[in-house]
């Protein structure tokens, strides 16, 4: 659209009526520094706000992660398979000795092991046999299969505290 001159404008439209008189220029909002500063602060506190916690569980600084704010259970039970010598003490047997190299499918495997008789014995006899063929394993005379409940915090002491509950599915002797 062209724009014309006032007087060319009058020439063609007529002279301009007080309604159509132009108005003053829009300011920008950063000419009004009371503006500036309010759309500052809520930007701040819109970006601010997933920070703030929205109830005190947590003790660790912005932390959303339930690890660090959930209460945790006094006790903590494991399922697993141990080297037992004739004297001396007993050790975990490492993965591999369960078929794999992974500690999540050895847990996996010893979880569904445990909750039958015949499936924790046919378990114990495959570790056992592995364990005889391991020169590491030497000192070993038995294996077994068991789900220990320890104190959650005495389980780190220095010396280890003994297990609250222990229950044995499965015990074979190491055949060499």
């Amino acid at each position: 659209m062209r724009r014309y001159h006032r007087s060319a404008h009058a020439a063609i439209c007529g002279p301009l009526s007080a309604a159509s008189e132009p108005t003053a220029k829009p300011r920008h909002f950063t000419d009004r520094p009371w503006l500036a500063y309010v759309l500052f602060v809520g930007t701040a506190a819109l970006v601010a706000y997933p920070s703030i916690p929205k109830d005190q569980r947590d003790d660790f600084p912005l932390s959303p992660y339930g690890m660090f704010s959930d209460p945790k259970d006094e006790f903590t039970t494991i399922t697993q398979a141990v080297a037992v010598p004739e004297v001396g003490t007993e050790r975990a047997v490492p993965p591999r000795m369960l078929g794999t190299d992974e500690v999540l499918q050895a847990r996996a495997t010893l979880a569904k092991a445990s909750r039958t008789k015949g499936a924790s014995s046919a378990l114990c006899e495959k570790v056992a046999a592995r364990v005889a063929a391991d020169g590491d394993f030497a000192w070993a005379r038995r294996v077994e299969i068991r789900t220990v409940t320890y104190e959650s915090i005495s389980y780190f002491q220095d010396p280890p505290m003994p297990p609250v509950k222990r229950r044995v599915h499965a015990r074979c002797e190491v055949k060499r």
